[in-house]
């Protein structure tokens, strides 16, 4: 993960269209193409899983080698069975069987096929060795990856997600690392197979006839070259399928987070006919993906069928005019070459099989990367930054300007400087668009000013701080309540892990849902459902009070925290938020009177990037004429 040093990136109202800072070009510019390959990944896995990877990778030399050594015990049995026979059809006073090839160990016909069988058995059990652990470093891959995706995603900040679906997040984070997992074994042991396969099997022909091994040589040398220049065509096609499939995936995880919309507009047939459509350009890239992987392994596997012909027709050609070598080539010898190159075919259809898959492991791994390696704006210092041992001062905005890295030119919040006192309560007020929820994601440090800082405590800037202790002070209670999948202790605990149930009790005791959860079958083992499914919108806000309470945060941050509710529901939930905000610094952005008659102090943003036009108690500025008058008069703040 890359941060972006923002501390240093200058923009102001006057130059914002000519000066391009940090932030923007994080935003407006591509990711560079990543360095890393799937190679990169299996190399860096296999070194940190080295007690699996090293035995696996000797058990594929051993099973190769106990491959290997069946052509020669073959050509041992054939020896062995014409001097037998010979022996057993001697006429008396003839010469007895001699070897002329000079390659017969001796052995009995029989003694060489039980050595034979056993290597074998023997490669059965190196075999299974090898599949299961090569089973358990996939997973380790798979899992390690996305868990390196995950805390990636975690630590991006805010502005990475939006203009990403969730779909295509998960396509990257779930099928990409599976996909990088699997091949991740499969991929080497296959190629290092192969490889001494092919080197062993293409010395042993050597061996049994040089005439013959170089036709199989020259063949070999064009399969191969088709197969690399195809290789790289044939990914491209793999990668543009895995882009559409991830943008398919994100409509569809969009269509079903909305379920309620669709219900709500009975538009189950229009959504059906969607998802067709939405998956032709899915079906069209698929079909140009086949024919280049059918074109490219048709054009090998007929390769290897016109080698296995050649190889026939060659040697028919060699000792067709050879009465004496020509019979005892083609009696002891003929079957093990073409043993050892049916092993060297074996080899030559894994690499073909397995290369669709290398080709679909190099796009995910890919994708993998640019998700892990993607530059933040923000740097949390959660490591290296000041702790924050509480809040207990002042929050201090110091020629604070913002505006948004996804619209850089527009100003949202004008240069401006504001002192939260500890222990006072401020409510941000004015219309729609004028800047108000953007302070809380300043205070939640969502992003970082663009302009100026913001102090904790008067003296610790938030850009330098250990974000997360700072973040343990802070609570947060915003208009849709965020809820997780899991039971009521899950959700409540969230923030403070540590709490037992009692205290979870006692938190949902004071925010009054402890009746309501106790009337459920399961009680505080009932699962909620993803985001709170069964819960009520004034249900789903007791819930993140209870976690406030249980939090005990020293700043508390309210986002239109009541706006969505009706009046009567709206003051229920206000009397626990009045009891919950006694004792803290509290930051209330809202529009009702009941929210934010009671502030200390009230801040009145102007629209347009107005920023602070009206600061004052709700009396002060409803006596006085002006913005928050304007809008108490007009309706605006009932």
């Amino acid at each position: 993960m890359k941060f972006i040093n923002l501390k240093n990136s200058k923009r102001t109202e006057k130059n914002l269209p000519e000066v391009i800072t940090s932030n923007q070009q994080a935003i407006n510019k591509p990711l560079k193409k990543v360095k890393s390959s799937f190679f990169g990944i299996v190399f860096k896995n296999y070194r940190r899983f080295k007690s699996l990877s090293i035995p696996m990778m000797s058990l594929v030399f051993l099973s190769v080698l106990c491959s290997i050594s069946l052509p020669l015990l073959t050509q041992q049995m054939s020896f062995g069975i014409s001097k037998h026979l010979a022996e057993i059809s001697q006429v008396p006073g003839a010469n007895p069987w001699v070897d002329v090839t000079g390659q017969y160990w001796g052995l009995e016909w029989y003694v060489s096929m039980w050595i034979a069988i056993g290597i074998t058995f023997f490669n059965m059990l190196v075999m299974y060795v090898t599949q299961y652990l090569a089973i358990l470093l996939s997973v380790k891959i798979e899992v390690i990856l996305r868990q390196d995706s995950l805390t990636a995603l975690a630590k991006q900040d805010i502005s990475y997600y939006s203009d990403k679906k969730i779909g295509e997040i998960l396509t990257k984070v779930i099928s990409d690392t599976q996909i990088v997992g699997e091949q991740a074994s499969q991929v080497p042991t296959t190629i290092l197979q192969a490889i001494l396969t092919i080197s062993g099997t293409l010395g042993m022909m050597f061996y049994f006839e040089w005439h013959l091994a170089l036709v199989v040589i020259g063949v070999f040398v064009i399969l191969m070259t088709i197969l690399g220049c195809s290789f790289g065509f044939v990914q491209g096609k793999i990668k543009k399928v895995r882009e559409v499939l991830t943008d398919v995936n994100g409509q569809v995880t969009d269509r079903i987070n909305n379920i309620r919309l669709i219900k709500s507009n009975g538009t189950e047939d229009y959504e059906t006919n969607r998802f067709k459509e939405v998956h032709k350009d899915y079906q069209k890239e698929s079909n140009k993906m086949a024919g280049a992987a059918a074109l490219l392994v048709t054009t090998i596997f007929g390769g290897i069928g016109l080698l296995q012909l050649g190889v026939v027709a060659s040697a028919m050609l060699i000792y067709q005019n050879k009465p004496v070598d020509g019979p005892v080539f083609f009696s002891t010898t003929f079957a093990s070459f073409t043993l050892a190159q049916g092993a060297m075919i074996g080899a030559l259809f894994q690499v073909v099989t397995i290369a669709l898959g290398m080709a679909k492991a190099g796009v995910s791994a890919t994708r993998i990367e640019e998700t892990i390696s993607a530059p933040s704006l923000i740097n949390p210092h959660n490591t290296t930054g000041e702790i924050v041992e509480g809040i207990t001062g002042n929050i201090v905005f110091k020629n604070v300007s913002f505006a948004y890295p996804e619209k850089p030119t527009k100003t949202i919040l004008p240069k401006f400087d504001f002192t939260f006192e500890n222990g006072k309560s401020y409510a941000f007020v004015g219309e729609t668009g004028s800047g108000k929820s953007t302070i809380s994601k300043l205070l939640l440090r969502y992003y970082d000013p663009t302009e100026g800082d913001i102090f904790v405590n008067e003296n610790q800037n938030l850009k330098d701080v250990a974000l997360a202790s700072y973040l343990n002070h802070i609570g947060y209670v915003e208009q849709e309540p965020s809820i997780l999948f899991g039971d009521v202790f899950e959700n409540i605990r969230y923030g403070n892990f540590a709490a037992s149930d009692e205290e979870v009790m006692l938190a949902c005791q004071k925010a009054e849902l402890h009746e309501l959860i106790m009337g459920w079958p399961l009680g505080y083992k009932t699962i909620l459902g993803e985001h709170g499914f069964m819960l009520s919108g004034g249900q789903k806000q007791r819930l993140v009070i209870a976690r406030m309470f249980l939090k005990n945060p020293q700043l508390l941050i309210l986002d239109e925290a009541t706006s969505a509710l009706d009046n009567i529901v709206e003051k229920e939930i206000q009397s626990k938020l009045d009891e919950l905000m006694k004792g803290r610094t509290t930051i209330t952005i809202a529009h009702r009177l009941s929210t934010i008659k009671n502030a200390d102090q009230i801040i009145v943003l102007g629209a347009n990037a107005g920023g602070v036009v009206q600061k004052g108690s709700f009396e002060e500025l409803r006596s006085i004429p002006g913005h928050f008058k304007n809008l108490y008069e007009a309706g605006l703040m009932q």
